[in-house]
């Protein structure tokens, strides 16, 4: 039973690591697949090779995964505190940005002359021989491109992490001197009662828990 299960959860696995590769189409080798939808979405979008602006379109991005999976507040802390698991939520919104874009911009980018007289399967052929080419030469423009959407999430975890820390400094500092008075006074007993602090705060949660229940 364990044994099929665990074929069947492979083939799950597989079958949607088909269907990113289908979506993303052509790729980097050296990027890994959120790296690679980051560069697409910014190439679709009409951003300039090298140009800062890719940061506009990883928050535009990172707004609208926000909105899809933000109904429980704590996706939002994990999201800034693990890449693993925002890069995760990252890449099915970047996908879904690719494919509203994609046809768009290939037909701007297309020779309506070498295109004519060409059947399906040329054309499909076509189209991805030029993204390919393209998006190639795209990624070219910037430095250390492989970790891009990284060095990005890091940016913006930094201004998350310090607007918390600002939001909730005067309560943070309240429970570090509360700490720090705890620690104290245990220390002090410590020395006249001959206990170690572990022993009289073991002793102080019995006796509360004691009055509680």
């Amino acid at each position: 039973m364990n044994t099929t299960s665990s074929i069947y959860s492979k083939k799950g696995r597989n079958n949607r690591n088909l269907i990113l590769a289908d979506v993303i189409g052509s790729e980097i080798e050296a990027f890994d697949i959120g790296t690679n939808a980051l560069f697409k979405a910014a190439l679709f979008s009409n951003i300039k090779s090298g140009s800062e602006d890719i940061s506009d379109v990883f928050l535009s991005l990172l707004k609208k995964s926000l909105a899809a999976n933000s109904k429980i507040s704590p996706y939002r802390l994990f999201s800034f505190l693990s890449y693993h698991y925002f890069k995760k939520k990252f890449i099915v919104t970047a996908l879904e940005e690719i494919k509203k874009t994609r046809s768009n911009w290939l037909l701007m980018q297309c020779n309506v002359t070498e295109l004519s007289g060409l059947d399906s399967k040329s054309s499909h052929f076509y189209f991805s021989h030029l993204e390919k080419r393209i998006f190639e030469e795209y990624v070219t423009g910037w430095i250390d491109a492989q970790f891009a959407l990284e060095k990005e999430f890091k940016k913006v975890r930094k201004k998350f992490l310090l607007s918390l820390l600002k939001k909730y400094f005067n309560f943070l500092l309240f429970w570090c001197f509360i700490f720090i008075a705890i620690y104290i006074g245990l220390h002090i007993t410590s020395k006249e009662n001959s206990l170690t602090m572990w022993q009289q705060l073991k002793g102080w949660i019995n006796f509360l828990l004691q009055r509680l229940y």
